[in-house]
């Protein structure tokens, strides 16, 4: 079945024991999972399920949202064609939020969610995420189009027990959403922040979301092309306070 996904009929995988759904699911390659295909392998004690770079259409959301017992859910688009801006005439429209917001409603124990490259992030679906996924810890929206904006940072800083959020690439969160997350609750938990190649953020939004942040032990800040070498002096003056914590640094000043 591996070697010749052809031979994966959904009616004769359906009745097969969750065991064996799981080695077959997990061995297959993303791109050859269908709707039908990924119904028949997944069941109600599947709680780990990684579609990256799956060409993830509304009907995969729709199987993907009856079970609702995920711990891990890896949704990452980042190598999808689209993601390269490269318009195509039959490419298969993104989902709709509508579907992602179903996928999220009543997975009370999920804790990783990563979403990089999504382009139908929107302040509803971090409205739902938060208000369904209380435990979130790991969140990745990279690279998607938008991105994060202010008011869905403010969103996401109700996550009280987030350890890492990757924004990179936003070309939408501006230092009002980082001044957001540093006073939210995600505050005193958040140890990894990836803002890399977020183009709108400045020094002041980096002084403000330090003045927040109590946990931090990992903040990545390269491509920022309005941060300046004040950045670097807030970091100095975190460090003197916050030194057994950090781990990490990375960033570029302009």
């Amino acid at each position: 079945l591996v070697k010749n996904p052809n031979l994966c009929v959904p009616e004769h995988l359906a009745p097969l024991p969750p065991h064996i759904k799981d080695k077959i699911r997990r061995s297959l390659r993303c791109r050859h999972l269908s709707p039908d295909l990924l119904q028949a392998l997944l069941h109600k004690n599947v709680t780990d399920l990684d579609l990256e770079d799956l060409e993830i259409t509304d009907s995969h959301l729709e199987v993907v949202s009856k079970y609702k017992n995920y711990r891990k859910l890896n949704l990452n688009q980042t190598k999808k064609p689209s993601f390269k801006a490269i318009e195509k005439e039959n490419e298969t429209p993104p989902p709709c939020e509508s579907s992602i917001c179903q996928v999220l409603q009543g997975c009370r124990y999920l804790h990783t969610l990563f979403m990089a490259g999504w382009q139908s992030v929107t302040l509803e679906v971090m409205t739902t995420l938060v208000t369904s996924c209380p435990h979130i810890r790991f969140l990745d929206l990279g690279h998607c189009r938008p991105g994060l904006d202010d008011r869905m940072a403010a969103k996401v800083g109700e996550l009280s027990r987030l350890e890492s959020l990757s924004v990179t690439g936003s070309t939408a969160i501006t230092d009002v959403g980082l001044s957001n997350i540093g006073a939210s609750q995600a505050a005193a938990t958040i140890k990894e922040l990836r803002i890399n190649k977020c183009r709108e953020i400045t020094d002041e939004g980096i002084e403000m979301l330090l003045m927040g942040l109590e946990a931090l032990e990992i903040l990545i800040f390269n491509g920022c092309p309005k941060v300046t070498d004040e950045s670097r002096l807030a970091l100095d003056r975190y460090l003197r306070e916050h030194r057994v914590n950090v781990r990490q640094l990375s960033w570029t000043v302009y």
